[in-house]
């Protein structure tokens, strides 16, 4: 990872919003009539306690970011639902080679088909074997807007 200038955030969000970030909220309203609010994410937010605890729940040396889709409803609020919305997905890998040099080529996602047990109405904490995918969108969440210089 480069260290990169907010003119350069700024510059590849401007460009998201124009190409892929219209034309999958053009597609979201056709799929989804009774949404017509539906707006494609245009950010997402994970605290640093969170992604500290997928991290070292798999003694973790790297982080590998998919993008998805969330495909099933995500609240009873539709206003509030995911269903539809891309989303990003936190998957802790370790490197299978060196671990005081990971790499991509040879990190390995610590991924395991668990199933989830236990009370379902609180959020999961243990991410061991598992990845990080429910986190804040923006819509419907956002946060204020960046302040002008």
């Amino acid at each position: 990872m480069q260290p990169t200038s907010k003119k350069t955030v700024m510059k590849m969000r401007e460009a998201y919003e124009r190409t892929i970030r219209k034309s999958s909220t053009e597609n979201l309203k056709k799929k989804f009539p009774e949404r017509p609010w539906i707006e494609e994410a245009s950010s997402t937010w994970i605290s640093r306690k969170e992604l500290e605890a997928l991290l070292n729940a798999n003694s973790a040396d790297g982080l590998r970011i998919y993008y998805g889709c969330h495909h099933e409803s995500t609240h009873s609020d539709p206003k509030l639902d995911y269903n539809g919305l891309h989303n990003l997905i936190f998957v802790a890998t370790k490197d299978s080679v060196d671990a005081q040099n990971p790499s991509t080529e040879t990190s390995v996602d610590q991924l395991r088909d668990i199933a989830v047990t236990g009370d379902t109405s609180v959020e999961p904490t243990n991410y061991e074997g598992s990845a990080g995918d429910v986190t804040t969108l923006c819509p419907p969440s956002c946060p204020p807007p960046p302040p002008e210089e």
